[in-house]
């Protein structure tokens, strides 16, 4: 007996070192091209000193609480290096490797607010800060300090660290489902996790949706001629049919209650919030100027769902 505890502890001790080994050759193969991914030089700018590198754990070290939103998307490592040049403001770069282009996407999507740039696939700049994304890599540049070149000298960081990025990645898939009339490009948002979509749109404290690392959601906004105020389309795909049924009716006994059976309820703003199951997507309006203009907006994107086939 004593002979087979200890070969069954050999055992799961060399899978377990096995497995941090992999780990950490996984690691170091991301940091490898991490650091390609950042020039040295940029414009009279050099690198300063050691990159640091946190992973899932130690990037709350890093950014405290903001670790979390970048967490729901999938970070795998985050990169930062320090750029020195004499009477100019130090100028700080964050590589975050988030796994997949969708997230990287996802992440830039969280908070766009100010003007696009043409930097990587998709530019935000505002409050002195550069953020963009391309490829699986989503990338803040931003000034210690301001300075009459405060904001020239990130953006010519940006576009060179862009520039180094090799391949591009596409968008989410649920994208092409969503109907283009009206639709705000710039206010497009992808997530998975429930607090991304509160964020933007608040729903509930609890997680009504079921959302979740398995979930796949995208909220878009949408003007109407001659109507005040947006309107919503949030488009949820779960792993499974019997999933988002479930999810659907969380969401019709929590949010409308009194329309189980007609998907539709006016609110207390006088607008109307439609909702509807199918195979393994939940669709919603909010803030519909009309029961008929929310439906049209439900229908719109089940057909696009239905020529996908099954």
């Amino acid at each position: 007996m004593r002979i087979l505890i200890f070969v069954l502890l050999v055992l799961v001790n060399t899978l377990s070192i096995g497995e941090r080994l992999a780990f950490s050759a996984g690691g170091e193969s991301r940091k490898v091209e991490m650091k390609k991914s950042l020039p040295l030089k940029v414009g009279g700018y050099k690198a300063e000193g050691k990159d640091n590198f946190y992973d899932r754990q130690t990037t709350f070290r890093y950014m405290d609480g903001a670790a979390e939103v970048y967490r729901s998307y999938g970070l795998k490592l985050l990169m930062v290096r320090r750029y020195l040049k004499p009477g100019h403001p130090p100028i700080i770069a964050e590589l975050f490797d988030m796994g997949l282009p969708e997230d990287a996407f996802g992440i830039f999507s969280f908070a766009v607010e100010g003007e696009e740039l043409g930097i990587g696939q998709g530019s935000d700049y505002g409050g002195g800060l550069l953020r963009f994304w391309k490829g699986r890599f989503f990338i803040n540049v931003y000034a210690e300090m301001e300075g009459p070149s405060a904001k020239s000298d990130s953006l010519a960081i940006g576009k060179a660290i862009a520039d180094s990025i090799k391949k591009e990645g596409q968008k989410p898939k649920l994208f092409q489902y969503l109907p283009r009339e009206g639709l705000i490009e710039r206010a497009l948002r992808y997530f998975h996790h429930p607090h991304s979509l509160n964020h933007h749109y608040f729903i509930s404290h609890e997680n009504i949706l079921r959302l979740g690392d398995l979930t796949n959601a995208v909220l878009a906004s949408y003007l109407i001629p001659q109507v005040e105020g947006k309107t919503f389309l949030l488009l949820i795909q779960y792993p499974s049919r019997k999933l988002g049924e479930e999810a659907f009716r969380s969401f019709m006994k929590a949010y409308m209650p009194e329309s189980a059976s007609s998907g539709a309820i006016q609110t207390e703003n006088k607008k109307w919030t439609i909702a509807q199951s199918y195979r393994e997507y939940v669709l919603v309006a909010f803030d519909a100027p009309k029961q008929e203009k929310g439906e049209e907006f439900i229908q719109a994107t089940k057909k696009k769902l239905e020529e996908k086939g099954p």
